[in-house]
């Protein structure tokens, strides 16, 4: 049977249609109730309605949407098998509209949906049944691989091929379809990383060295603190000792010291994004969180960052001058403009619901015409982009190393089901894009549900804080899917391996063995365990609702024997699949570039010179790229990319904690030059390498040597002037790691970075130069020693310049927006230069000596202040004592060179100790007072300014400057969001001065020992739902104001409703439960509502006098949907969509307002800063006459504000906290628990010495006295 509603939304172009199915006859209380949960009507003659066309998923297709509604409806009393699909009608879609709102411009996903135009196709495809039939292997015959490897794009060398023949020759048998997919999965260029292990002949000689053997060689050099490199998903690092919070035998949270190590991982996800930008980004952000989660026998990834290299944009209306001789695109790879409106959100909405902040990044364009002829139009530039994830996680140095597996382990998958998308990923990311079929492009990208990525992970962690895990090892399923997962796996314990390939749990029916076994489907994991843990294990997994399914055992016999059903389509011994086939050497002779001489141009003006690097991509404004993400979750962020009580984001590192309440902790940092790679690839990495070093110098590290590097390399293999520049930049970036004694213990490469296309019998080409993005870490010991560009005060500024007053002007952003390709590049001329840099403002850091501090990088010296007066909304002049004698020339170039350096800002009365210290490293020749920052607020002054003293003085208003800078996030906001709010931001950031001047009403008393210290304290459950990721912080935040917290999933009381009324409160946390996917928290409420033991339960503690409740985010919302269950709540609001239609991540300052609230005792008045995370905050609410019992309310200086982005949601009159009558019951959408502890704030009064917000949860310890 099934059944259809219809959703009407409100001013838009589209309504939804929902198909539910059931082998059942659904009654009219079923009926009801699904209306309710879906907020839809039935419509029992949907087909009878004229305007029923629209974008469905295939027929035979279970999307990652369905499985998370179809967990929502089951668990709301309705029939077992019950499923669910959604449909968007023809009137409009989901996505965002590019033209005009005509059937035309709704946006299908080809690999999982279909447009369906007429009535009678909709009929069709609502009453065509798919049996699911069992699909068979095929056979090829052994003189026909080749044929087979060219039809499915595998990527095979002719070696490979001649390797193959000789194995099924041995074997006397022909191969099957599912072992040469197999095949060239495992041996891709993206997995096995033949380049990189190849022998080089340059010039007919052989180098020393391959490309790998050059990075293992920093190892080889120092491997001090590394303990694992090359072997695992990740690689691991010593760290600190740590006081974990973990969960005991009865779920309650306690603290154990441990031993910790962290994970460093950057992982490129270039092909997909091209071809799919929003899942191809969202699966690489998740495919490099399950490297870190699968690390070692289990481990927590912890911070993240992702970075984006593209062609020029080409905003329409908005083409910049350097963009005019811009490349087209063919038809199957999406544009510039379509990558950085797309890609973002999918890495961002991964990391978000996953519950990782993602807390630093970057993005760069680039574009040059090279060749323009009758035959050939060849760029430098990025049509297949540059897409990257990384970041850091957190091990137990006990579970670092995976246990040896023994005869009749168990094979478990966890995670999602297979899909049948992703196939051939491995091979399809080797090839040069548009060499493969457009069919096979579609077929290679993968598609996203981090909620079920979250729920592995919780099974992750549960086995993690056993004291004896049950996990012996776990691989993350990514390139060529099970495939390359299970043998990998079994093959590090030198053993084989029995799969039962039909106890694969499929979402898709009619999937052949090559299908299941290859495809590439996210969120699952390979994990082995001994048959005796299986017991444990599943019920684990039973209480995460996690899928498991077991497929096979571990064998001694070395061999992969793969059966589906009666059948056998993969039998092959693990040393033929796993062995080592002959690779091509890379044979290459020397040949130069042509570059453009500087005399064949000149310089614009000074103020276009300005306007034009300012509007740079990789110069201008990233909030576009920022406040999409969550960067607060977890409750361990220390820095995230946005600096001073003004948010403006131009951070040097990130820093994450420890632990929650650790001192201790890592910083991170990103480099990047492929401008100077065009010209000269070893310059490029110097200079790279010297940025990593400029901008994690602002983190006090001490030792150099403990700042580790992951290096991920991308090229274009098809090049031999590419090869051989890829082999300089190698073999540079060692030298230089040896030579600081800076290990690089992990990375990735990417070589077929070019996209080649056919038009009108003219060939096109765009290929990619050498391209390095290095990532640094490192652990350090107090997360509170960094410095940001900020300055509160007046300040002389002092410019380091490690170029040394050479002004190298080739491949800086100024070149750039004039097309020039320039050979006179900046470099890293001395390398003791830059250690004995290092060295020194590591120990002005430490002696407090300066007190602003921004690298010198994209922009140069003009950029570095600009961005350190947005950050301190201060004027700022620059009056080297040279500067009247320079040309104009001369004066661009010193103000918008890229050499290596920095500018910190000096107290007078710390002058002489600064130049002392200089001196002492021998600098003073590279250090020069250039200027002075202005704290305008102080002096009253209205009219904020650049000064440039030269010949003709320069006045520049810092309006004008921030315009500019800001002007593409402006321009991506409108496009992206809603036009409106874009705006009224840009408006914002063009004013200044403006002001910003939190203060609190209320004395700071710490909470009584005695409370801490009663063995006996008030329970506190930390309650939370599949998807909930925002539980440790608030569990954390309660147990330092004296309380005990316990982990309370939903099902655990829907096993037990009563055990409800053992606690005192009930902390309801923040998260996307159930991916939000009916409304955020509406399908938790409902799993509520719908289960009459335990509603009645949730009724009889609200009512209870004795009970405090707190719903933070996710958690405020659920409650918001229980309202008629809890007394005085009635005037409550639901949260719907934001204002700006997106999601909202910024950190805002609230008003505390006169209540009833238990927690905001003695709070009234203040105005505190405080994290929103949202994309579902803005209350359904016309009136301000309906509001009542508000805790919290968005101020801008002190008063009640809707004006965005002051109030992110477009809440009216600023309401985001609400409290029952009784003041008991309290729900907002900021997130106090995030904010414990003083060091979590991006940005505080310097007065400051304890978070406010530790007074709410301590208002609550003394309540329940």
């Amino acid at each position: 049977m099934q059944y259809f509603f219809k959703k009407e939304h409100k001013n838009s172009y589209y309504s939804m249609i929902y198909r539910v199915r059931t082998a059942e006859t659904l009654d009219n209380k079923d009926i009801k109730k699904l209306e309710i949960i879906l907020t839809a009507k039935y419509k029992k003659n949907l087909m009878e309605e004229r305007n029923v066309g629209g974008v469905f998923n295939r027929s035979n297709f279970l999307s990652p949407w369905s499985s998370k509604a179809t967990d929502v409806i089951k668990s709301c009393d309705l029939p077992d098998d019950i499923e669910i699909e959604v449909g968007r009608n023809w009137t409009g879609y989901t996505g965002r509209v590019r033209s005009s709102q005509t059937n035309k411009s709704v946006h299908i996903d080809k690999m999982t949906e279909i447009r369906i135009n007429n009535i009678d196709s909709i009929r069709k495809y609502f009453n065509k049944e798919i049996k699911d039939e069992k699909q068979k292997h095929q056979i090829i015959k052994i003189n026909k691989i080749k044929n087979y490897a060219d039809l499915m794009s595998l990527a095979l060398s002719n070696n490979e091929i001649v390797y193959l023949k000789n194995i099924y020759r041995k074997l006397k048998r022909d191969p099957t379809d599912v072992e040469l997919m197999m095949f060239s999965q495992i041996n891709s260029e993206h997995c096995r990383h033949k380049i990189f292990n190849s022998d080089y002949y340059i010039d007919q000689i052989k180098k020393k060295k391959t490309l790998f053997s050059h990075i293992k060689s920093t190892y080889q050099k120092i491997n001090k603190d590394v303990i694992s490199a090359y072997t695992d998903n990740s690689s691991i690092i010593k760290g600190y000792k740590t006081s974990d919070l973990i969960l005991n035998a009865d779920k309650k949270y306690i603290s154990k010291n441990n031993n910790e190590a962290y994970i460093i991982k950057a992982e490129t996800h270039n092909h997909p994004t091209a071809i799919s930008p929003y899942h191809g980004a969202a699966t690489g952000s998740g495919g490099e969180i399950r490297d870190e989660g699968a690390t070692g026998r289990g481990s927590t990834p912890k911070i993240g960052f992702c970075g984006f290299t593209l062609s020029n944009l080409n905003i329409k209306d908005a083409v910049l001058p350097w963009e005019k001789k811009s490349i087209s695109y063919p038809e199957r790879i999406k544009s510039a403009l379509d990558i950085i409106i797309d890609a973002p959100i999918g890495a961002a909405r991964y990391n978000n619901e996953f519950g990782r902040p993602n807390i630093f990044g970057y993005f760069r364009t680039m574009e040059f015409e090279m060749i323009n002829n009758s035959k050939t139009k060849k760029y430098m530039g990025f049509h297949k982009p540059i897409m990257i994830a990384g970041g850091i996680g957190k091990i137990n140095i006990n579970l670092s190393k995976k246990e040896k597996l023994n005869n009749n382990d168990c094979i478990v998958i966890i995670g999602g089901y297979s899909y049948k998308i992703g196939l051939g990923g491995g091979a399809a990311s080797s090839l040069k894009s548009g060499k493969s079929s457009k069919a096979l492009d579609y077929a290679s990208v993968q598609r996203d549900n981090a909620e079920i990525q979250r729920r592995c992970q919780e099974v992750i962690n549960e086995c993690t804080y056993m004291k004896h895990n049950p996990i012996k090892s776990i691989h993350d399923v990514g390139a060529g899917g099970l495939s390359n997962a299970i043998p990998e796996i079994v093959n590090e314990s030198k053993k084989g391996a029995r799969i039962y390939l039909d106890k694969v749990i499929n979402a898709e029916k009619n999937m052949s063995p090559l299908e299941i076994w290859c495809n590439e489907s996210q969120e699952r994991y390979v994990v082995v365990l001994s048959s005796l843990n299986m017991k444990i294990f599943s019920e684990i997994c039973k209480r995460e609702n996690c899928p498991y399914y077991l497929i096979g055992n571990v064998t001694t016999e070395k061999r992969l024997i793969v059966s589906y059903y009666n059948e056998t389509p993969i039998d092959i011994p693990m040393s033929y699949l796993l062995g080592k086939p002959p690779i091509t050497p890379i044979k290459i002779n020397s040949n130069s570039r042509t570059v453009i001489n500087k005399s064949k141009f000149k310089y614009p003006d000074i103020i276009r010179c300005i306007e034009h690097v300012l509007m740079m991509p990789s110069v201008s404004d990233k909030s576009f790229l920022i406040t999409i993400g969550d960067r607060s979750v977890s409750g361990l962020v220390v820095r995230d990319q946005m600096v001073g009580p003004f948010q403006v984001p131009v951070s040097n590192v990130a820093i994450t904690k420890t632990d929650l309440n650790s001192k201790s902790g890592q910083t991170m940092t990103i480099g990047e030059k492929p401008n100077i790679a065009i010209t000269d690839s070893s310059a490029s990495v110097g200079m790279i390498f010297g940025e990593v070093l400029t901008n994690i110098a602002s983190t006090y590290i001490g030792d150099i040597s403990k700042i580790k590097m992951s290096a991920n390399w991308m090229a274009s293999s098809t090049n031999n002037n590419e090869l051989k520049s890829l082999y300089d930049a190698v073999s540079k970036l060692a030298q230089l790691s040896k030579k600081t004694n800076i290990t690089i213990p992990v990375g990735k490469d990417s070589l077929s970075m070019n996209t080649t296309w056919m038009n009108n019998q003219k060939e096109y080409v765009v290929e990619s130069p050498v391209s390095l993005v290095l990532s640094a870490f490192s652990s350090i010991q107090d997360v509170n020693l960094h410095i940001t560009p900020y300055c509160k005060d007046s300040q002389n500024l002092y410019l380091i310049d490690l170029g040394s007053g050479k002004n190298r002007m080739g491949g800086s952003a100024l070149h750039q927006s004039l097309n020039i390709i320039d050979q006179d590049v900046p470099k890293l001329d001395n390398i003791n230069l830059i250690i004995n840099f290092f060295n020194c403002i590591q120990k002005l850091i430490k002696n407090k000596i300066i007190n602003a501090y921004h690298d010198k990088s994209d922009g140069g010296l003009f950029v570095t202040l600009s961005e350190m007066a947005f950050a301190s909304n201060s004027s700022f002049s620059i009056d080297e004592k040279d500067l009247g004698k320079f040309s104009d020339t001369k004066l661009i170039e010193y103000l918008f060179n890229e050499e290596l350096g920095c500018v910190v800002a000096v107290n007078d009365s710390d002058i002489e100790k600064f130049e002392k210290i200089i001196k002492s490293y021998l600098l003073t020749k590279q250090t020069k007072r250039i200027g002075d920052i202005f704290s305008d607020l102080q002096s009253g002054n209205t009219n904020q300014f650049c000064y440039i003293v030269t010949k003709k003085p320069i006045f520049i208003s810092l309006s004008s400057l921030r315009a500019y800078w800001s002007y593409l996030s402006y321009k991506i906001q409108s496009i992206r969001d809603n036009s409106s709010t874009a705006e009224a931001e840009y408006e914002i950031k063009k004013q200044t001065p403006l002001t910003y001047n939190p203060y609190i009403t209320f004395k700071h008393k710490p909470i009584s020992k005695i409370y801490l210290n009663l063995k006996n304290k008030p329970k506190v459950a930390i309650f939370r739902e599949q998807g909930t990721n925002g539980h440790k912080e608030m569990a954390n935040s309660f147990i330092q104001s004296g309380f005990d917290c316990f982990d309370l999933h939903t099902n655990d009381l829907t096993d037990n409703p009563s055990r409800l009324q053992t606690f005192d409160g009930l902390a309801i946390c923040g998260g996307f439960s159930f991916g939000d996917v009916l409304g955020a928290g509406y399908g938790w409420a409902n799993k509520i509502l719908y289960n009459d033991y335990l509603s009645s339960n949730m009724y009889k503690f609200f009512h209870n006098k004795h009970k405090f409740v707190l719903g933070v985010c996710n958690g405020c919302q659920m409650l918001s949907h229980l309202k008629h269950l809890i007394p005085g709540a009635t005037h409550w609001p639901k949260f719907v969509q934001n204002k700006s239609n997106q999601f909202e991540a910024r950190q805002v300052n609230v008003n505390i307002t006169k209540s009833n609230s238990i927690l905001f005792k003695d709070m009234e008045g203040s105005m505190i800063p405080i994290i929103v995370s949202h994309g579902e905050g803005r209350i359904d609410i016309q009136n301000k006459k309906q509001l009542k019992q508000v805790t919290m309310k968005y101020s801008l200086n002190g008063k009640n504000t809707e004006q965005y982005p002051f109030n992110p949601n477009g809440s009216i009159d600023g309401a985001t906290g609400f409290c029952n009558k009784d003041g008991r019951i309290n729900i907002m959408m900021p997130h106090p628990e995030r904010l414990f502890s003083l060091s979590n704030f991006s940005w505080a009064p310097e007065e400051w010495k304890i978070s406010p917000w530790k007074k709410l949860f301590y208002n609550t310890r003394e309540w329940i006295k």
